[in-house]
C-alpha cells in the first residue's frame, strides 16, 4: 500500500435540484439532494450525485447497482454525504464506458468473369472462371478515453470454378477467406492488451485422380490483424477519478460456401463509485467496479460443393466446385477497471473488499471445416477423391487493464484502511497490466486554496447585537447549510437559515436573544465546513 503526504480534498459544486422525492433513485447524471439520514435497506439501482445533509449506509446483505451506459446510466454514483457506512455492497461492474459493437462475418461473393453463382450452382460450365470470398468484418472501437483499438478487415479468398472439357473435366477449388482481427483491450490505470490476428483462410487441399482448375491461383486470406489496446490516463493520487474504458468489438468470421458469423461486443468498462463525507467514512463491505470481460469472434463459414454440371458418362468430382472451411474472427477487447475513490475529512475504516479488475479477451471464433467429393464409377472412369483444407480458429482478443483506487485521509495514524483489494488486469495471450491502489495522507487536512475560494468574513467581532456573513470573494457556492451557533461545550442555541447568504452573498444574524460568551459560527459550503470564533458582548 502506497502512501502519499500530498493530500488535496476534491472540489464539489452540486446543482440545484428538484426536492428529494421517492423517484430518487431513478436519477440518471443529476444531482439529487437528500434531507437528513438515507439509509438503503434493500437492493436498489441508482446512478448520478447524491448530496446528503445526514449519514449515507448501506446496510448489510444489501446491495446497490450502478446504472450503466447500456441500461441508460452514467454510469457512476457519487455521494457525498456527513458520514458514509458500507456495510452491503456497491456493484459498479461493467457500468463504464461501453464496449464496441462486433463486426459481421463475411457474406459477399463477388467475380471478375460473372460467375459468383458458382459457389453453390453450375455457371458457364465450359470456362474457366473465378470468384472471391469476403473475409471477415473488424469490429468497433470501444468508447472512453483509454478505449481499445479496431482490428483490421480479414482478407478475401479465391479460386477457379470447375470447368468441363472433352476429358478429364477440372474440378473447381476456391481458397477461403479469413477472420477479422480482435478487439484491443481498454485500459485506464493499467494498460490493456493488444487483440490478437484474425485466423487465417487456406488454399490446401489434397486430390487423388481429380485434376483441379489451374485458370486461376487457389489464394487463402491472411487474418486481419488485432487492435491495439487504450492508451492509460488519469493519475495515481491525484482527485481525479473516472471510468473504466471499454474494449473493441471482436472480428467477424470469413465466408465459404457458408456465410462467416458476426463477432460479440467488446467488453464495457468498470463504472465509477465516489465517497465523499464531512464526517467519517466506513467501508465494511464490497465495492466492485470491474470490468466486463471481452467475447467470442464469429465463427467461420464451412466448405461444401457444388452441383455437378458436365453432362458425361462419369459424374465425378472434376465436374463439380469445392471451398475451403474458411478463418474465424478474433475475440474482443475485455473493459479496463473503473474508478473507486473515499474521502474523509476527519476519519476512515475501510476493512472491506475493493476491486476494479480489468475484463479477460474474449476467445477466438470456431475455423471453417472443408469438404471431401468421392467418386468411384466404372473401369473407364476410376476412383476420384478430393478434400478442400480447413481454416483457423480465431484468437484471443485483449485483455482490459486495472482500474484505480483513492483513499483520501487527514492522518493515516488515526485511520485503520486495511482493505482487501485488487486491481489487476485481465487475462488473455498475455494478462494486462495491473492499475493503482493508493492512500494519500495528509495531517493538514483540506487543501487552503480549495477552502479559501468561499471564505466567509464575520464582522464586527466582539459583537453586541448583530453580527454580518458576507463571503470573502465574489464567489457564491451552490450548496450552503444552514448556519448555525454553538456555544463552547458544542452545543447549538440558535439555527439560521441560508438563504439570504446564498442569494445575496450576505447575511446579518440577531444575536440579541443570547447571552454574552463565546460561540462558534458553523456552516458547511460544498461539502467543506467552516466554523468562525465570535464574542458575543
Amino acid at each position: 500500500m502506497k502512501k502519499h503526504t500530498n493530500f488535496t480534498l476534491s472540489k464539489f459544486i452540486i446543482g440545484l435540484a428538484s426536492i428529494f422525492t421517492s423517484q430518487f433513485a431513478q436519477a440518471q447524471c443529476a444531482t439529487t439532494p437528500v434531507s437528513g439520514d438515507w439509509t438503503v435497506s434493500s437492493d436498489i439501482i441508482l446512478s448520478g450525485t447524491y448530496s446528503v445533509t445526514g449519514t449515507f449506509r448501506v446496510a448489510n446483505n444489501v446491495t446497490v447497482y450502478v446504472k450503466g451506459f447500456a441500461s441508460g446510466g452514467c454510469g457512476k454514483l457519487e455521494i457525498y454525504a456527513q458520514k458514509i457506512i458500507i456495510d452491503g455492497a456497491i456493484d459498479g461492474n461493467s457500468a463504464g464506458n461501453l464496449g464496441g459493437a462486433g463486426g459481421l462475418g463475411g457474406n459477399a461473393v463477388t467475380s471478375i468473369t460473372g460467375d459468383q453463382s458458382a459457389i453453390n450452382t453450375c455457371s458457364n460450365k465450359d470456362n474457366t472462371g473465378v470468384l472471391l470470398i469476403e473475409g471477415g468484418k473488424f469490429g468497433a472501437s470501444g468508447a472512453g478515453t483509454g478505449a481499445g483499438l479496431q482490428g483490421q478487415n480479414g482478407q478475401t479468398g479465391s479460386g477457379p470454378k470447375q470447368q468441363c472439357l472433352n476429358n478429364d473435366d477440372e474440378c473447381g477449388m476456391i481458397g477461403s477467406a479469413s477472420g477479422a482481427g480482435g478487439g484491443g483491450g481498454g485500459s485506464y490505470g493499467g494498460a490493456g492488451t493488444s487483440g490478437g490476428a484474425g485466423g487465417n483462410g487456406t488454399n490446401t487441399y489434397t486430390a487423388t485422380g481429380v485434376n483441379v482448375s489451374t485458370g486461376y491461383v487457389v489464394v487463402g486470406g491472411a487474418g486481419g490483424a488485432g487492435g491495439n489496446a487504450g492508451a492509460v490516463y488519469g493519475t495515481a493520487n491525484a482527485t481525479d477519478i473516472a471510468l473504466g474504458s471499454g474494449g473493441a468489438g471482436a472480428g467477424g468470421g470469413g465466408r465459404s460456401y457458408d456465410v462467416g458469423l458476426a463477432g460479440g461486443k467488446g467488453g464495457n468498462g468498470g463504472g465509477l463509485v465516489k465517497l465523499v463525507a464531512v464526517d467519517s467514512v466506513k467501508v465494511l463491505g464490497k465495492i466492485y467496479v470491474n470490468g466486463e470481460n471481452g467475447t467470442n469472434g464469429g465463427n467461420a463459414g464451412n466448405g461444401g460443393i457444388s452441383p455437378n454440371c458436365c453432362s458425361d458418362g462419369c459424374d465425378d468430382p472434376g465436374e463439380a466446385t469445392l471451398s475451403c472451411g474458411a478463418g474465424a474472427g478474433s475475440g474482443s477487447g475485455g473493459g479496463s477497471g473503473g474508478g473507486i475513490y473515499i474521502e474523509t475529512q476527519t476519519i476512515a475504516l475501510v476493512t472491506g473488499t475493493l476491486q476494479t479488475k480489468g475484463g479477460n479477451g474474449g476467445n477466438g471464433g470456431i475455423n471453417g471445416i472443408g469438404t471431401t467429393a468421392n467418386y468411384s464409377g466404372s473401369v473407364f472412369c476410376g476412383s476420384e477423391t478430393i478434400t478442400s483444407g480447413n481454416g483457423f480458429a480465431g484468437n484471443k482478443g485483449g485483455a482490459g487493464g486495472g482500474g484505480r483506487i483513492k483513499i483520501f485521509v487527514p492522518s493515516c495514524t488515526s485511520s485503520s484502511i486495511s482493505a482487501t483489494y485488487s486491481v489487476t488486469g485481465g487475462t488473455s495471450v498475455s494478462s494486462a497490466a495491473p492499475g493503482s491502489y493508493e492512500v494519500i495522507c495528509t495531517a493538514n487536512g483540506i487543501k487552503e486554496n480549495e477552502k479559501e475560494q468561499y471564505a466567509l468574513t464575520v464582522f464586527p467581532n466582539p459583537a453586541l447585537s448583530y453580527v454580518t456573513i458576507k463571503f470573502k470573494y465574489d464567489l457564491t457556492p451552490e450548496n450552503i447549510s444552514d448556519i448555525s451557533i454553538l456555544n463552547t461545550l458544542g452545543e447549538t442555541v440558535k439555527t439560521f437559515s441560508s438563504e439570504e447568504l446564498k442569494n445575496t452573498n450576505s447575511i446579518m444574524l440577531d444575536l440579541s436573544d443570547i447571552s454574552a460568551g463565546i460561540y462558534f459560527i458553523k456552516t458547511t459550503i460544498n461539502h467543506l465546513s467552516y466554523d468562525y470564533k465570535i464574542i458575543k458582548q
